[in-house]
């Protein structure tokens, strides 16, 4: 599959912005950057990554592809709602990560890709590239930072 139909999926299901009522307040997410990228496993799992008060990236694991969304905020989000906030964004965004997943699993030969890149800040550009480079290396993403 030309690596030109999954920039296209990105772009027309998850280039968005999305309003959400948190707290019993409207805030507007803005995904600004997606990565593709293989994974050993073929499990299902999530994991979200604070980079700033209104940046953050929720990866999302299935099928043997990890699907990173940079997303930031309209408004600095306290940590008390981030289990709300991802509980409302897995609902909303993974029909839409199935289907470019899906797609991927058919064709997709290559190790990561960057789909969209849509004025990300310098924070979650640098943290999207290095993503992009250890998976590209067939490094591990996570950082240990002490003996276990």
């Amino acid at each position: 599959m030309p690596i030109e139909e999954l920039y296209a999926i990105a772009t027309r299901e998850l280039a968005k912005d999305l309003v959400f009522e948190i707290d019993d307040e409207p805030v507007t997410l803005s995904i600004r950057g997606v990565l593709l990228a293989r994974t050993e496993s073929r499990g299902y799992n999530f994991s979200f990554f604070e980079l700033s008060e209104d940046e953050f990236v929720l990866a999302v694991q299935m099928k043997g592809f990890i699907v990173y969304l940079g997303i930031e905020s309209d408004e600095e989000l306290e940590e008390e709602v981030y289990p709300e906030l991802v509980r409302v964004l897995l609902e909303h965004l993974t029909p839409q990560i199935a289907l470019l997943i899906t797609k991927a699993e058919r064709e997709y030969s290559g190790r990561a890709d960057l789909l969209l890149d849509d004025e990300m800040g310098p924070d979650m550009k640098e943290f999207f590239y290095g993503l992009l480079v250890k998976h590209r290396k067939g490094k591990t993403i996570y950082e240990q930072t002490e003996v276990a």
